[in-house]
């Protein structure tokens, strides 16, 4: 117990905590909305290597889809796999990658609902630093509540999912049935109903790193350029 609070307080809960007041303080006009912005943008940017990797190791998936399917109509299970993994290997491809960011900003919502939840009532007490006045949570765009449900921030963050969904995923194959582009529709809709449950901060977070997600694809598809993939046999 004395090793999970330790964990769970002292190393994530409470620096979290702290960086959202000094942030909140610091910022002119003292908006808790544009905390949430700068701490979700300084999220994205500190896990940036790992969104690179990413976006590039989609990339060469997608080109290597032929093989990729071809191999998976192989019976044997066992050297299927083998063959898959050494192809991806080769190809360096990271499949950890996304999985890291995803994960990182699944951590961080988590200790930030948390955070919420507290109302800030605590400060004086978990804060490392004289506070400068109390902290308002109502302040975005001159009174969205973020501690509350907002339905209107739940859409926009939903429907900007939607949008990265219809950006990021290739054109379905001919004779492609709905199953296999459903997510793009059905993912949004889990989006913004888990997200009418949950504070306002948590979507506008979450509609932050989406744009900053946006950007990012953008930028690679213009910018960044991905070697061809290995087209080396695999039988």
């Amino acid at each position: 117990m004395g090793l999970f609070h330790f964990v769970w307080y002292d190393l994530l809960y409470r620096p979290l905590y702290n960086l959202v007041i000094f942030t909140y303080q610091t910022l002119p006009g003292s908006d808790m909305g544009l905390t949430i912005i700068y701490l979700a943008l300084l999220v994205r940017i500190a896990l940036l290597p790992a969104s690179l990797t990413g976006s590039a190791s989609a990339k060469r998936v997608e080109a290597l889809r032929p093989q990729l399917d071809r191999l998976a109509r192989m019976p044997e299970a066992g050297r299927r796999k083998d063959l898959m993994r050494q192809l991806l290997k080769r190809n360096r491809v990271n499949v950890y990658a996304t999985a890291l960011v995803l994960a990182a900003q699944v951590a961080f919502l988590a200790i930030l609902f948390q955070v919420f939840q507290s109302g800030f009532t605590d400060a004086a007490q978990v804060a490392y630093f004289s506070l400068d006045g109390p902290i308002d949570t109502t302040t975005f765009l001159g009174g969205v509540d973020l501690a509350k449900h907002s339905w209107i921030l739940s859409l926009i963050a939903a429907a900007a999912l939607y949008g990265l969904l219809n950006l990021t995923t290739p054109e379905p194959a001919p004779g492609a049935k709905l199953s296999d582009v459903w997510y793009v529709v059905a993912l949004p809709v889990a989006v913004f109903v888990v997200l009418l449950l949950l504070p306002a901060a948590k979507a506008l977070f979450l509609l932050t790193s989406i744009g900053f997600s946006v950007a990012l694809y953008v930028l690679a598809k213009y910018v960044f350029r991905v070697e061809p993939p290995n087209v080396q046999s695999d039988d």
